[in-house]
């Protein structure tokens, strides 16, 4: 006897079950790669934080070669915080596009069970009629030909 549909469709199920953990992990990579650059940024900002405090608080006279240093020195910062932010924004990005391919994955392998749950009913269902029809054809046989 021929496998059932149901059962053939378990090995596609298998293959978009296999494709639905690969996408998880590489959602979960970017996940932490965004985590990191998150982090990164708030470091950066933490630090431009505490040293304009630190600066400000110092009531020694400054130079102008101090205050030259400093002031190229909070640029270079900023300029950092703007690359790291956009380090962020791509992350983000690059995660909500992972995050979007792993749904597409889910709801395929979702899309299969339903389906082979749907076939799997229905054969059983063919099954039992065709066992219906042979019970039946049965019980008419002995009613026309009756054993003794």
């Amino acid at each position: 006897m021929a496998r059932q549909r149901s059962e053939r469709l378990k090995v596609v199920l298998k293959v978009a079950e296999h494709h639905e953990r690969e996408a998880a992990g590489y959602l979960a990579q970017y996940q932490q790669q965004l985590s990191a650059e998150r982090l990164q940024l708030s470091q950066l900002d933490e630090y431009r934080t505490s040293y304009l405090r630190e600066y400000g608080d110092i009531t020694a006279v400054h130079t102008a070669a101090d205050m030259t240093r400093y002031s190229d020195f909070i640029q270079r910062l900023v300029g950092a915080m703007d690359e790291q932010v956009r380090k962020v924004e791509s992350a983000r990005e690059q995660c909500e596009k992972v995050q979007q391919y792993w749904q597409v994955r889910r709801h395929k392998r979702k899309s299969l069970e339903s389906l082979i749950e749907r076939l799997k009913a229905s054969e059983s269902a063919e099954l039992d009629r065709k066992l219906q029809k042979e019970l039946d054809e049965l019980a008419s046989l002995n009613r026309q030909n009756p054993p003794y």
